[in-house]
């Protein structure tokens, strides 16, 4: 069965993603940054309003993924913290200077993890070889990734999309510019049991309209 992860930026968004029938949900902040971790108390607050799976982003700042030490070490303090307040599962990515994977910080926070899902960000769009890319991350553990086929939209990265499906073991999640006037062709051209939207159609507060229109339009592929 196709489902619908929605990527919320505040606890807000996150209700209304939760009464709308979202089969998950990716908690973060920040939507202008494009999502970063979201505070604890909100994480709170919707883990008592929501019984189903919550994945929490994990990144420290907006601009790339290149981290410090001083912000590795942060983001697995958030880690720690996230997973004794009930987190289902993490959101992250760590970048080389030179648009590598990096094995020795997505390691470092894939053991903070204790084996909790992990899901492998956009981060993956801007890897300079994406088959490289793939082949480091299974190694690392993740479970998934999302990605838009490294294209303002994953409708247009659709190509993209069926190759790195097709080389790795990974559930690959579509992402980017996902909205009920295009995921059912997205849906049709490329199988993956989650497709990925903010469900967002002006702001940062996500639609509640829009996110039952997605559910409806996926329930027809």
């Amino acid at each position: 069965m196709k489902k619908l992860e929605i990527a919320c930026f505040n606890l807000s968004s996150a209700k209304i993603a939760a009464q709308t029938g979202a089969d998950r949900i990716e908690f973060c902040a920040d939507y202008t940054l494009g999502g970063i971790t979201p505070s604890k108390h909100d994480f709170i607050s919707l883990r008592a309003y929501f019984t189903g799976p919550i994945y929490v982003m994990i990144r420290p700042r907006g601009g790339n993924f290149v981290y410090t030490d001083t912000e590795l070490m942060q983001m697995e303090e958030d880690i720690n913290a996230f997973s004794k307040l009930g987190a289902d599962g993490f959101v992250f990515g760590a970048l080389t200077i030179d648009g590598q994977v990096d094995l020795a910080a997505n390691g470092q926070l894939i053991a903070a993890t204790s084996g909790l899902p992990c899901t492998f960000h956009r981060a993956f769009d801007s890897c300079i070889n994406q088959q490289e890319a793939l082949s480091r991350l299974e190694s690392l553990g993740f479970n998934n990734i999302l990605s838009s086929g490294g294209m303002k939209t994953a409708l247009d990265g659709i190509e993209n999309l069926r190759s790195a499906q097709k080389n790795t073991k990974l559930n690959i999640i579509t992402g980017g510019g996902i909205r009920s006037s295009t995921i059912v062709a997205l849906a049709r051209q490329f199988e993956t049991e989650f497709y990925h939207s903010s469900g967002i159609i002006s702001g940062d507060i996500a639609d509640a309209t829009e996110i039952i229109a997605l559910k409806k339009a996926l329930a027809l592929c």
